[in-house]
């Protein structure tokens, strides 16, 4: 039996020969890769810009990672097999073509080969989404190549040996190779994509990533120190889903859900249970470690971007390992908000009590006429009522409370009129603007950004002010705000995360008596126990990703490019706006057109 004296110590004899043997065929390679006249299979079903990139920065493609190298081995390993029942392996394939009167050589690598059939062997981590077109592609034009009429696809999976059988169709390879040579099939694929509903972080509050615009500024994540910082969209795309794609629906915990395409990037990392007696052995090999009890920790991946169906199908994977529920890997999504304190409330004229108040203020005020702000209180709150005169008392804040009874449903109110003095120094902290659409406050007003920026102390007490008004207290301890203010809303979160407490978002549409609007809710818990699973870092918080399921959708999906960061902020985490490849930090194609 092993011991706690027991040690494990780093070693480097078989890693450093695989990378000497992966490196050395690289190299082995390298001249052909960056031959003009040389033109690759792959290129024909790839993105045409990634072998203009691989001509000009050879070096950017090459790959030591765990799942590359799985592929190798999986490839050696079934060929040796193959090669006993009287198949050939590794066959090159060399053909020279003419294009607008210049030859070039398309080279290719036939995987396994026998007198009736091509075989290519793939590996991915699950079988969903299978067989992938661009595979199939790439099998057709050796089928085309070689003359031959069937031609098998065997994908290696953890769940299966997926098996597929593709009969020969005529192409034309001469087309194929001119589409590569312009540079005119940029990306050659389908690209990622959101669901029109789903709602987008902006500096003007949420909004339906089908009403984003050119030019919109939206919330991102800065790509170096992963801060909040806000960034301009330079182009708007709309598609229809193609056949076959797939849609998932991503709800982390304590949050509302997102519905985005397959291949669409997350901002992604992985944990698993740990002992806190090790927490330095994990701290010592790098992985950050997040402390849950006196025994228990959390042990984090990276952060990396992913593609939505990749999350899933590590998720799907360690399912069916025979392990507890509790200890399977889980993901986690990110997001960045502003964490950096500007302003003191003594610098903008508040104390305490006028913070309280300033939120009682947003929640249920209105403009009367040009010298006063209106509070409409229940008339069974007397206890507001009561403590609004007093701190207009102390303050010298000139206060008129009457009581009147309203229509139903709203019935006996108090009107609490705050005069000159108040409505000043409110309108220095609160943005009062006229919706076009209904003529009212309530769907345009928010704070000044300079509440954003004050201590969480004092944003406690203005939130505080805004439940005292429009919030609602549910038995099990959570709180609710309601608003059909969208910037609000956003602004209600934000000041939230600062306080390390993690909110949910839902939105519906609601009948009021001025029209059919759109009503945000914002839903918290001051108890730990019932806080949904978070972490909060220094520059933002990551959010455990409770379901990620197959989502069945069919219709028009949304997206869009930001300038410098190339991403976005949902209510799920942060995404990016083009799907990941060895070039795509320098690729200039990072959507297609309309």
């Amino acid at each position: 039996m092993f011991t706690s004296s027991f040690t494990v110590k780093y070693s480097d004899i078989v890693v450093s020969k695989i990378y000497s043997k992966i490196l050395q065929d690289y190299k082995d390679h390298l001249k052909d890769m960056v031959n003009p006249n040389i033109v690759y299979v792959t290129d024909l079903v790839s993105c045409s810009q990634k072998r203009i990139f691989r001509q000009k920065y050879p070096e950017l493609i090459f790959r030591f990672d765990p799942i590359a190298l799985l592929g190798i081995l999986v490839h050696r390993g079934l060929e040796e097999l193959l090669k006993e029942y009287g198949f050939e392996n590794e066959v090159e394939i060399l053909r020279e073509i003419e294009i607008n009167g210049k030859k070039y050589v398309l080279k290719g690598r036939v995987d396994s080969l026998n007198e009736t059939s091509v075989v290519e062997i793939k590996t991915a981590r699950s079988d969903l989404g299978l067989p992938h077109e661009h595979h199939i592609g790439q099998l057709q034009i050796y089928l085309n190549l070689l003359n031959k009429d069937k031609g098998v696809l065997i994908y290696i999976t953890p769940d299966r040996i997926a098996e597929f059988s593709i009969e020969k169709e005529e192409i034309n390879i001469n087309e194929l190779l001119k589409e590569t040579l312009e540079n005119s099939k940029h990306p050659r694929w389908s690209w990622e994509c959101l669901h029109p509903d789903t709602l987008i972080f902006t500096p003007n509050g949420y909004k339906p990533v089908k009403l984003v615009k050119e030019g919109d500024k939206v919330i991102s994540m800065d790509k170096v120190t992963k801060k909040y910082r806000v960034a301009i969209v330079t182009k708007i795309i709309k598609r229809l889903m193609k056949p076959g794609e797939q849609c998932f629906l991503i709800e982390p915990a304590g949050l509302n859900h997102i519905i985005i395409t397959e291949n669409h990037p997350i901002f992604v990392r992985f944990s698993k249970w740990g002992s806190v007696r090790d927490v330095g052995s994990y701290k010592q090999r790098g992985y950050d470690i997040q402390i849950t009890s006196r025994t228990r920790c959390r042990i984090f991946t990276e952060p990396q971007w992913l593609t939505v169906k990749e999350v899933y199908e590590i998720v799907e994977e360690d399912k069916h390992r025979n392990i507890s529920k509790e200890y399977r890997v889980q993901p986690w999504m990110y997001i960045p908000y502003p964490t950096e304190v500007k302003y003191k409330a003594s610098d903008l004229g508040l104390t305490d009590e006028l913070l309280w108040l300033l939120g009682l203020t947003i929640a249920d005020g209105t403009l009367k006429g040009d010298f006063s702000v209106r509070l409409t209180i229940g008339a069974h709150e007397k206890e507001v009522k009561e403590k609004v005169e007093d701190i207009a008392s102390h303050y010298s804040i000139s206060c008129s409370p009457r009581l009147r009874t309203l229509p139903s449903p709203h019935g006996k109110v108090f009107f609490i009129e705050l005069g000159m003095k108040w409505r000043k120094l409110a309108n220095k902290l609160i943005i009062w603007e006229k919706d076009k659409e209904t003529g009212r406050y309530a769907p345009r007003k928010h704070f000044t950004d300079e509440i954003l920026y004050l201590s969480p102390n004092d944003q406690k007490l203005v939130i505080e002010g805004m439940v005292t008004g429009n919030g609602h207290i549910y038995a099990d301890g959570s709180l609710d705000y309601a608003t059909t203010s969208p910037k609000l809303a956003y602004q209600l979160v934000t000041m939230l995360l600062r306080q390390k407490i993690l909110p949910s978002l839902k939105s519906s549409h609601k009948q009021y008596g001025w029209g059919k609007h759109l009503v945000f809710h914002v839903r918290w818990s001051m108890h730990k126990k019932r806080r949904p699973q978070a972490w909060f870092v220094n520059n933002g918080v990551w959010m455990r990703i409770k379901k990620i399921i197959p989502y069945p959708y069919k219709g028009e999906v949304y997206n869009f490019e930001v300038k410098d960061v190339e991403n976005y902020l949902t209510p799920a985490g942060i995404v990016h706006n083009c799907r990941y490849c060895a070039f795509a930090k320098i690729c200039p194609y990072k959507v297609i057109e309309q």
